[in-house]
């Protein structure tokens, strides 16, 4: 009886061990380490590039940038990385002063594919 409640112990720390190690190898997960515009900034003109960087390469035919105004949806177009794990991309379109949202996708190096997004504003200042 004693014998079997050390097996108990001895696998069940094995056990609690082997998921320690596997959670410490597994990739983490992507994350923005930075944005341009930056998030929340307050632009006095319009802006021509989206620029997203990640902690880890992102995985760019499984990726998009997206960006909404005031008046809607604007075009971006030539999606692309410049090497520095980042996703850049050019704006067309008018932009009036307002409140926009950038939104992005794309995979990391564990293959899930997440979304986020942030937000600026373009105040002319009665111009």
């Amino acid at each position: 009886m004693k014998d079997q409640h050390r097996l108990r112990i001895v696998v069940a720390f094995s056990a609690v061990a082997l998921l320690l190690v596997l959670a410490a190898a597994a990739p983490p997960h992507l994350k923005v380490s930075n944005t341009s515009p930056e998030d929340g900034a307050t632009l006095s003109g319009p802006v021509r590039t989206l620029r997203v960087w990640f902690n880890q390469e992102p995985d760019v035919p499984l990726s998009k940038l997206e960006l909404t105004g005031p008046t809607g949806p604007l075009s971006v177009e030539g999606l692309h990385t410049m090497g520095e794990k980042d996703l850049m991309a050019r704006v067309s379109g008018r932009m009036p002063d307002g409140s926009y949202t950038a939104k992005w996708q794309t995979a990391g190096d564990d293959g899930h594919v997440l979304t986020g997004e942030w937000t600026f504003t373009i105040d002319r200042g009665g111009r």
